[in-house]
């Protein structure tokens, strides 16, 4: 700065001896002396700060650069393992032109169903992360729409087992806990991101062999805490109160200054606080302060984030209509009303609420309709409630891959706030999924099964099952009464066990395929619990279409009947 005020003073001198006539300069007017002090004083100290801001914002996308690199190397390193185990096991062996295919074991194509799982969640999580680095310096873009309501011990217990530690060893340096769970209105995702800062620290700092790092989870003093203290280094007390702010890293090479000023937004958008105490040389506490469930300041956050939420109800002027609309206009949250018939119309797009819910009493016998709703809804990302009443009986059939939540009719008018709130804030699984609780008409489908086994209670477990799917259940104990009963009535589909007397499931499906009767082309599953190479070759030649292991899933049992019926 000196010397360019040097030179624009030469500078200034030869242009005026230059103006004057090539004369020199006998006077000075002092009087503009302040005049270009101030102006020279004043344009250094913006040029400085111009600088330092335009460094700073330099500095600041090369700590997002660096950190968004950094975050993605072990979720493309998890996904690239992944592949490689895939390709393992898919190609042990290669089909040829006399076998143009292989059979694949159970346990490899389960392990190849969680390996892709794992994939999937790898890569939400990655962009989560992404999201947090990108909404980490701002932070009213914390994403709190889609906050729920979690219980602190299971998101503590996820981090601690999902944490990328260095050292294996080091998840023994963990320890938690639990004297009083309690739950929160948050985002598991954040917490997590919470907690994988602090760990990541503790361990930075850890200074001895015997490093450990105590979580406990407690409620005190009007507040739910979750504290985690480590006998690190610790941290100064003349530090302290600068760790919270931006971009503020002590000690730390390689640092990017984004983990505890997002801890700190992260809580504020919890409605709740983190605090730090500590000894230089001895210990490091956080302490993370939740709001309980009945404060003020749940009920407000609530309330702020309910405005947010919306909710489609299918169906006509009911009292269940008029109910939600109340409600609407007291919790603050936006209801949008259609009938089954204008829903149908709508693109797949205009479904996206957070909350969908079909009345079943408004259907006015419309059930095709119905149908056509339920393959519209498949692309929504709503919790899609089913509104029954249990003196009725409904004449439909669920669409199998569609999640549908009932809700009875009488208990959401009676209970309608509380389960608003919880629909719109508890988990999809912590809320009653079973759709069986749905009174269904027997009648409502033609669709026959026969199931044969020689075990008596799968067989009446089984029919129970298929029966609450509305589907008509013939049973037989052996083959020979198989073929008798479908003499004599008209069948859809066979469940055949394989090992049963008297006529057992390959020669019973053998003398099916063989006979000139109307039932040979029935579909035919086999079921059983033998997965050998040998047994399920013979499942083949003897010329069933498929088969069940024994114990099946509910899930995977009434999946494989809908491809054949």
């Amino acid at each position: 700065m000196l010397s360019q005020a040097t030179i624009s003073f030469v500078l200034a001198y030869i242009a005026a001896y230059y103006v004057n006539g090539y004369q020199g300069i006998s006077s000075v007017e002092w009087s503009y002396t302040p005049i270009i002090l101030f102006v020279y004083i004043y344009g250094s100290i913006f040029y400085v700060k111009g600088k330092n801001v335009h460094e700073a914002k330099i500095s600041i996308a090369k700590s997002f650069g660096a950190g968004i690199a950094h975050e993605m190397r072990n979720p493309l390193s998890a996904i690239k393992s992944s592949v490689e185990i895939i390709q393992s096991l898919l190609h042990t062996k290669h089909p040829t032109d006399s076998v143009p295919h292989y059979t694949i074991e159970q346990h490899d194509y389960q392990m190849v169903n969680e390996l892709l799982d794992n994939m999937h969640n790898t890569v939400d999580s990655a962009n989560e992360t992404v999201n947090l680095l990108l909404t980490s310096i701002d932070q009213n873009r914390i994403p709190t729409s889609t906050f729920k309501i979690y219980a602190a011990s299971d998101i503590a217990q996820h981090a601690i087992q999902s944490f990328s530690y260095k050292n294996p060893l080091d998840r023994l340096a963990i320890n938690i806990t639990i004297e009083n769970d309690f739950r929160f209105l948050g985002s598991d995702i954040l917490l997590k991101y919470a907690f994988y800062n602090l760990f990541k620290n503790a361990f930075y700092y850890q200074n001895n062999e015997n490093f450990y790092i105590n979580i406990s989870i407690t409620s005190h003093n009007n507040w739910n805490q979750i504290t985690i203290k480590d006998n690190g280094a610790g941290i100064a007390k003349e530090s302290l109160q600068d760790i919270f702010k931006d971009f503020y890293t002590h000690g730390k090479h390689g640092g990017y200054g984004l983990g505890l000023p997002f801890c700190r937004r992260i809580m504020e958008a919890f409605g709740g606080k983190i605090e730090c105490a500590s000894v230089l040389g001895q210990w490091t506490e956080f302490t993370l302060s939740f709001p309980t469930e009945s404060s003020s300041g749940m009920r407000k956050l609530k309330e702020e984030l309910v405005s947010v939420k919306s909710l489609l109800y299918v169906g006509n002027e009911s009292d269940v209509r008029l109910r939600l609309k109340k409600q609407s206009q007291q919790m603050g949250f936006y209801i949008e009303t259609v009938t089954l018939t204008e829903a149908v119309k709508r693109k797949e797009y205009e479904f996206e609420f957070d909350v969908i819910m079909v009345d079943l009493n408004q259907i006015n016998r419309q059930w095709e309709l119905l149908t056509v709703l339920e393959s519209q809804l498949h692309f929504s990302e709503a919790q899609i409630h089913y509104i029954y009443d249990a003196s009725s009986q409904y004449p439909i059939r669920i669409e199998r891959h569609l999640s549908v939540y009932p809700l009875e009719k009488n208990y959401l008018l009676d209970q309608s706030s509380p389960i608003l709130y919880q629909l719109f804030f508890e988990l999809t699984e912590k809320i009653e999924a079973d759709r069986n609780v749905i009174p269904f008409k027997q009648e409502r489908t033609e669709k026959c099964i026969l199931i044969v086994d020689d075990n008596h209670s799968v067989r009446n477990l089984t029919a129970i099952l298929l029966e609450k799917q509305g589907y008509h259940v013939l049973q037989a104990s052996n083959g020979q009464e198989a073929l008798g009963t479908m003499e004599t009535h008209e069948v859809d589909l066979i469940l055949m066990d394989i090992e049963m007397p008297v006529l057992d499931g390959i020669e019973t499906t053998s003398t099916i395929r063989s006979s000139q009767k109307p039932y040979r082309h029935i579909p035919i599953l086999g079921h059983t619990g033998d997965t050998n190479t040998p047994t399920l070759k013979r499942i083949r030649n003897s010329g069933m279409n498929d088969y069940i292991i024994k114990p099946a899933d509910t899930n995977n049992l009434l999946d494989k009947l809908a491809n054949w019926i």
